[in-house]
């Protein structure tokens, strides 16, 4: 866990935060793959190496275990979520009908920056993608997709985003080393879903924004 240490170095952890910035460090750790479903977190080692007491850390994880990204094993500890065959199928179910109704409630209301935005995303996706570049264009498509949860102005799906985001990542969902398709064509396909955000029709938006998330699935 050196790389966490190396983050912490550089955060400027101030005492009255130490659990939240913990917390934020960790989460964004399990999201991008750094700590892998299944690893474990151990209390004392991490306090050892972030040099804190065991609260904060203890605190961290709790947060994150109500959350759904670690599971707290009883007499065993901490451990980065992993999922069942069930639970894939349940969060590919919720990511498409997360995405149809931030789709419908984006859709006409993009802000200037915001569009800025996620124009900007789409041509770095087609610069990833003439480089080669999968894990770039990995981290650009799920950029792209929490965008546009933001852009639905209703606080509470980002949040949703976030519980579902990490077992998306586990399984491939976007960004999947199987496609042996044109990565410029995918990327294409983000500039479809940002037109229908800028026309007058959110079930129009919805219903594109619900088949992109259905057919980008594994087993779809």
């Amino acid at each position: 866990m050196g790389i966490m240490t190396d983050v912490l170095g550089t955060a400027g952890l101030q005492r009255g935060l130490l659990s939240d910035q913990i917390y934020s460090m960790i989460k964004a750790m399990i999201k991008d793959s750094t700590l892998a479903p299944g690893e474990q977190l151990v209390e004392s080692q991490l306090a050892r190496q972030l040099q804190v007491s065991q609260a904060p850390v203890r605190d961290a994880l709790k947060r994150l275990a109500h959350e759904g990204l670690v599971s707290h094993v009883r007499h065993q500890g901490n451990f980065v979520a992993s999922y069942s065959a069930e639970e894939a199928d349940q969060a590919k179910v919720a990511r498409v009908e997360l995405e149809a109704l931030a789709g419908r409630l984006a859709c006409g209301g993009l802000q200037a920056d915001r569009r800025r935005d996620l124009v900007d995303l789409i041509d770095r996706m087609h610069d990833a993608a003439e480089n080669g570049d999968l894990a770039r264009f990995r981290e650009l498509d799920f950029a792209f997709h929490r965008a546009v949860i933001e852009a639905s102005g209703n606080a509470y799906l980002p949040k949703m985003w976030d519980l579902l985001e990490p077992s998306l990542r586990s399984m491939h969902v976007l960004g999947d080393p199987a496609f042996t398709g044109d990565w410029h064509e995918v990327a294409d396909w983000h500039r479809g879903l940002l037109d229908v955000l800028e026309g007058g029709d959110p079930e129009a938006a919805s219903e594109l924004f619900r088949s992109h998330a259905a057919g980008t699935l594994l087993d779809d």
